[in-house]
């Protein structure tokens, strides 16, 4: 037979007690030399930690040291670990009542996080919550070992939370022992896969993580389901897997379990030499390790010599096994009643909390009506105030309404007047070239009607008629730049007038060339020292479109005084040698083209307008189309420019975008629709 319910739930750890770590004797004397409080308790907990499994009542002694030093400090977070493992220790020693007592206690202390800073534990790799954490799924999970004595619903409970907390921390070790206690909880309750499955998980947990220390207990219990299950031979392999690793874990708690159950499975089986000697291999770990509960022991004895025939050496452990037994009966009834007592004492705290909570938030809710009938006529009277008020803030709205549109459209004319007198200036000196070549050639043709005259006088008629030809020829030069100058003023003229919004047909390609060259001799107009590179690919299968060309033209006007004037700024810094070792020379292109349209809307047209500056910021990228935002500096820039270029390619249902790249230049992409 197996071991009885009470002593398999005792096995189960908290993860805090690492079994049979370090010397005894060295960690007494430590203690023993120790100046500060802080290094006695930890080596307090070592000595407890270490005598946990085989003598109680000295690990009892050191969790108790630990406790008054914890508490003399006034670290509550230390008090609760201490009284954790206390808890586990008593619980057992049989003390289940006295037990459940340091366990509501360490709780209550644990789940408060005004205690997170007060604790000597210290770990550069986690934080003051993550160590509370740990020490508060310690305590649930120990609590879940002694709830397994009188009602599994709460065992199941605590366990779950143990779950839920290491799931949030990460802490992958717990959930080994959380398996490995539901598979007990689930064998319990016959359900013998889902039991397999937890004993399993956490077989694979402590193989992977390699704390090895309860792997024997694991092995146990997936030994009791294969049992159950009727499958003997691997039953028993198991069993010897679970004393090699205790052997090798020295943990005689675990070994105190497997021996006892490899005992009844002999008795069972009529195997008397085995039976014996695992009977016998009992009681001496359990007197090893000055266990009180000896009873099962010299019951097993009994049964063992009574299956060898050897009477006399029956009887005498059958006497002993009667006397521990009825000792052990005597000490449960008194530590179930203790338990029971302290439980009900903690359900009738449970329902006092309850019930001050129930009258804590019926004051909390008078205490909010009450407040929010203030509010209410606080804010009344707000109400009335603000709407006394209304009028005259209206009226001061309303006048700086009135002057921010004024000061916006003066604004706006001023963007414009600026394009304006940038245009004019390249005009100006467009103008000047026709006009040289009209006062020149009308020179020369006086020159060559006096020459004709004297030819005439001296009758070489041959001369004058050549004369004459030279004297037409220059007539229609002089034409021909008289016509180029008037077109110039005209252009003028469209520009400056404001726009009829009639769209006409217009040819894209004249219209970029003219507005590059304006833009180019306006700046050259007003600083000579302003040079740079002009390069156009236009694409000639494209004709005329329709648009408004004053419009279109104010735009391509503004992105090529941008592009000329960001190249003409970079110049003017220095500027490292390129691999070629060529100095940097400022260019600005202009490029017409006629993508491909697959779905069959018409088209469109794109116009590229690209410089090689220093390009535009990333952070500023998704502001330059807002009303007023510039990067020139104050005085420079109205910040409209932009503003007005995308409006009116909206109007046009066209669409204006910027690739840029730093330090190596910008390109403003325009979109016309073709119909």
């Amino acid at each position: 037979m197996k071991p009885c319910i009470k002593i398999l739930l005792l096995l189960l750890l908290p993860t805090l007690a690492f079994s049979q770590q370090g010397n005894p004797d060295s960690l007494k004397h430590a203690l023993q030399i120790a100046t500060t409080d802080s290094a006695r308790y930890m080596i307090s907990s070592q000595l407890a930690d270490y005598y946990t499994e085989d003598k109680r009542d000295s690990a009892l002694y050191y969790s108790e040291k630990r406790l008054s030093l914890a508490e003399k400090n006034n670290h509550p977070l230390d008090v609760a670990a201490a009284l954790d493992i206390k808890g586990y220790i008593l619980m057992h020693l049989g003390k289940d009542g006295e037990s459940l007592k340091c366990f509501l206690q360490a709780i209550k202390i644990a789940e408060n996080p005004a205690n997170e800073n007060k604790t000597w534990y210290q770990d550069k790799n986690s934080t003051p919550r993550k160590i509370r954490l740990e020490i508060l799924l310690n305590i649930h999970h120990v609590f879940g070992h002694l709830m397994g004595n009188t009602d599994t619903a709460q065992q199941i409970f605590h366990y779950n939370e143990t779950r839920r907390i290491a799931a949030e921390i990460g802490d992958t070790v717990i959930l080994g022992f959380v398996n490995m206690n539901l598979g007990k909880v689930y064998f319990d309750l016959n359900k013998i896969d889902s039991a397999l499955q937890m004993e399993e998980n956490a077989a694979l947990i402590f193989n992977q993580t390699g704390v090895k220390a309860y792997l024997g207990n694991v092995y146990l219990k997936i030994g009791d389901i294969y049992l159950k299950k009727g499958n003997k031979m691997q039953a028993v392999q198991f069993f010897h897997k679970g004393i090699q690793s205790a052997i090798e874990q020295n943990n005689l708690a675990i070994l105190s379990f497997i021996y006892p159950t490899l005992t009844s499975y002999y008795l069972t089986e009529k195997n008397k030499d085995s039976s014996l000697y695992y009977a016998k291999k009992d009681l001496a770990i359990l007197l090893s390790m000055e266990s009180k509960n000896l009873g099962e022991a010299y019951f097993n004895l009994y049964k063992s010599y009574q299956l060898n025939n050897n009477i006399d050496s029956a009887y005498e452990y059958q006497g002993l096994a009667l006397i521990a037994k009825d000792s052990a009966y005597r000490a449960d009834i008194k530590n179930l009643s203790e338990f029971q007592k302290l439980s009900f004492k903690e359900q009738q705290r449970l329902q006092e909390l309850e019930q001050e909570k129930l009258q804590s938030k019926n004051k909390i809710r008078n205490y909010a009506l009450l407040t929010a009938l203030v509010v209410f006529l606080l804010v009344g009277l707000l109400l009335y105030r603000n709407n006394r008020q209304k009028q005259k803030a209206n009226i001061v709205l309303e006048k700086a309404l009135t002057d921010l549109k004024s000061t916006q459209s003066q604004l706006v004319q001023s963007e414009k007047m600026a394009s304006l007198g940038e245009l004019t200036a390249g005009i100006a000196h467009e103008i000047q070239n026709p006009l040289n070549f009209v006062n020149n050639f009308s020179e020369v043709n006086t020159e060559l009607i006096d020459e004709l005259k004297t030819e005439l006088a001296t009758g070489n008629t041959q001369q004058a008629i050549e004369l004459a030809n030279d004297i037409k020829d220059n007539e229609e030069k002089i034409n021909h730049h008289g016509k180029r100058a008037g077109d110039i003023v005209k252009g003028m003229l469209q520009h400056s007038r404001s726009s009829s919004g009639v769209k006409e047909p217009t040819d894209i390609n004249a219209l970029c060339d003219e507005y590059l060259r304006l833009s180019y001799h306006g700046l050259r107009a007003k600083d000579k020292s302003f040079n740079a590179t002009m390069k156009t690919d236009f694409d000639n299968s494209i004709g005329n479109i329709n648009i408004i060309p004053q419009d279109i033209g104010r735009v391509v006007l503004n992105l090529l005084t941008n592009a000329f004037y960001v190249v003409d700024e970079k110049k003017k810094t220095p500027q490292p040698l390129k691999e070629s070792n060529e100095p940097y020379e400022p260019t600005v292109t202009v490029t017409t083209r006629r993508p491909c349209s697959p779905s069959g809307d018409g088209g469109k047209v794109e116009i590229r307008v690209s410089d090689n500056g220093n390009g535009i910021p990333q952070k500023v990228l998704d502001k330059i189309f807002q009303p007023f935002f510039t990067t020139k500096p104050t005085g420079q820039g109205t910040g409209l420019g932009l503003s007005l270029s995308y409006d009116i390619i909206k109007a046009h249902g066209g669409e204006i975008k910027v690739e840029t790249k730093e330090s190596e230049g910008a390109e403003f992409i325009i979109d016309l629709p073709l119909k």
